[in-house]
């Protein structure tokens, strides 16, 4: 069994790169935060990201917070047509970011969850990668709902562009978390 220590000593000294989904589900907890970094040539969907993460020079395609309950894990996510809550482990590979224990709140389970639902909005995420205010809560787009959820436990949150690549930008530099490969 791993242990967080041993796990974030190995990732920190980039002495692991890729660790297995059935190693590191038993540790993700609600709260933590989950990037993806795909893209390719093979439909239309892997396309627009390509596009998007070319033009916007962007490393990560997609962010969402991990939802653990039941014994169950989950991802709660903006991806067209509604943020939904969807099983994480048909979500592979993606980085994960283990969020402070604290940062995890009945406030944040209850903003989080009140937006499962809501409208994803491509314009939304259009606007954020130009810089464009995203500030409206009628549509939604990843990094929104992400830097939306998070600012309920640290308001820094709410100073970043709403872009998956700035959102991990800033759990790696502001708060020296480290991002684990899982495939």
């Amino acid at each position: 069994m791993l242990n967080w220590q041993k796990l974030t000593d190995l990732a920190t000294h980039n002495l692991t790169r890729n660790m297995k989904y059935s190693d590191i589900r038993p540790l993700i907890k609600s709260g933590d935060i989950i990037a993806w970094s795909e893209g390719g040539w093979t439909n239309w969907h892997d396309i627009q990201v390509s596009l998007v993460r070319m033009f916007t020079q962007s490393e990560y395609s997609h962010v969402g917070v991990a939802y653990v309950i039941g014994g169950r894990v989950f991802v709660v996510e903006a991806v067209v047509p509604l943020i939904r809550i969807f099983p994480l482990s048909k979500l592979t590979p993606f980085y994960y970011f283990e969020s402070p224990k604290s940062w995890w709140s009945n406030s944040m389970e209850e903003s989080l969850l009140a937006k499962v639902g809501l409208p994803y909005s491509k314009w939304e995420a259009i606007k954020a990668f130009i810089g464009m205010d995203t500030d409206g809560t009628e549509n939604w787009e990843c990094a929104k709902l992400v830097t939306q959820t998070m600012k309920t436990v640290d308001s820094n949150f709410d100073n970043l562009k709403d872009t998956p690549t700035d959102v991990v930008k800033f759990l790696q530099e502001e708060h020296n978390i480290p991002a684990i490969y899982v495939a």
